[in-house]
């Protein structure tokens, strides 16, 4: 009986270690959306994912900030930039937080270009 109990009891371990493994690794995704609210005073910033209707809030005491490119800090971010946030050791805790005012493409916004004349003569 005693052994019956011990190789039940090394199974149970084994299969529960690799799904602790993984368990660990599935809240540290990155999470990009547009930031929404930023809150200097409790260190946090809120992004949200329109098209699935998601709102993440995230502490970032200890995030490493860059702004456009630039490191910075918290109050460099604003409501309306897009970010990328690097999920740290727990899911609403912020490692890292890239924010930028580009568009999507990476390309950022530019006034339009005013438009060309031609003064070439009509083709026959």
């Amino acid at each position: 009986m005693k052994t019956l109990i011990s190789y039940a009891l090394a199974f149970a371990i084994l299969t529960a270690i690799p799904s602790m493994a993984f368990a660990g690794n599935k809240g540290n995704k990155p999470f990009g959306g547009k930031v929404s609210a930023i809150d200097t005073n409790a260190n946090t910033i809120t992004l949200t994912k329109k098209k699935q209707g998601v709102d993440r809030t995230f502490k970032t005491a200890d995030a490493k900030v860059t702004a456009d490119g630039v490191a910075g800090k918290l109050s460099d971010i604003t409501v309306g930039m897009h970010a990328k946030i690097t999920v740290g050791s727990a899911p609403d805790t912020a490692s890292a937080i890239d924010a930028t005012t580009h568009k999507k493409g990476g390309k950022k916004h530019a006034p339009a270009a005013p438009a060309a004349s031609s003064t070439q003569a009509p083709a026959k």
